[in-house]
């Protein structure tokens, strides 16, 4: 019973913060100068933040299905 609270538990955390990702990511969308050392370009702050959100949700789900979660070892 404890693990299925657990869980829901979880899974509102994540859509409160997914919310304030979207809104966050809403309200910036000015054009922005990228700079990788060789190359520079502009983009707007919105397709930066929301391919950093991606790739943040990406390593997180590689980490916790890589072996490291630790409710699978219990």
């Amino acid at each position: 019973m404890m693990k299925k609270e657990t869980q829901q538990i979880k899974l509102v955390l994540a859509l409160v913060l997914s919310l304030l990702a979207v809104i966050f990511v809403v309200l910036n969308t000015d054009t922005v100068a990228i700079n990788f050392g060789l190359f520079k370009f502009k983009l707007p702050l919105i397709i930066i933040l929301v391919l950093m959100v991606i790739i943040g949700v990406l390593i997180g789900w590689f980490w916790g299905s890589n072996g490291h979660n630790q409710d699978k070892n219990n």
